[in-house]
């Protein structure tokens, strides 16, 4: 499984693909948050064909699921969403606000999911389902995990980390632009 969020989540897209055409790697799974469009028409068909398990959540009027533009004019030479998207945006009048995930159509362009609204916030882009994305500083940023699953994960001196479904073979091997090795 592979995630991220906003040009991390357009990162992992590419690395759920990497993972299974270079790799071959078996259920690749990609969930992203406030990814932008990363390909055209003919990408996003091909990249729902080879990792089919991914989700793109958006949240209300995040912006950045709306970069680059999308020119319905010009469908095929357009940026262009991979499928499946889950919008989730709020329902509601006054105090009585509820939170809804709607999952849309296997467009990747749904008209009437976030498409249906402006992408003009920052903050819609920052927080997705009561977690901030954002931090004050660069070196205060730190995953936040459930206890139990800690134990599953390295932490090396840049801050760096992965997990492993077998942390006692997984040997972390990172420096500034090193890569992860798994042993």
């Amino acid at each position: 499984m592979v995630t991220g969020h906003s040009m991390g989540g357009a990162m992992a897209a590419f690395c759920g693909l990497d993972l299974a055409l270079i790799y071959g790697s078996k259920n690749v799974q990609v969930v992203t948050f406030g990814q932008p469009r990363i390909g055209n028409a003919a990408f996003a068909t091909y990249y729902s064909e080879v990792v089919p398990n991914t989700f793109r959540v958006t949240h209300e009027h995040d912006m950045v699921p709306h970069l680059p533009p999308y020119y319905q004019f010009f469908p095929q030479k357009t940026y262009h969403h991979f499928p499946r998207e889950v919008w989730v945006y709020n329902i509601g009048l006054g105090f009585l606000i509820y939170e809804v995930e709607k999952i849309c159509d296997d467009s990747g362009e749904d008209p009437d999911c976030s498409r249906s609204v402006s992408g003009n916030s920052i903050s819609d882009h920052l927080t997705y389902f009561g977690v901030e994305m954002g931090c004050d500083t660069s070196s205060n940023c730190r995953i936040v995990m459930a206890p139990n699953l800690a134990s599953y994960g390295k932490v090396d001196d840049y801050g760096n980390f992965a997990l492993s479904r077998a942390p006692s073979k997984f040997i972390l091997k990172m420096n500034k632009g090193a890569e992860i090795s798994d042993q």
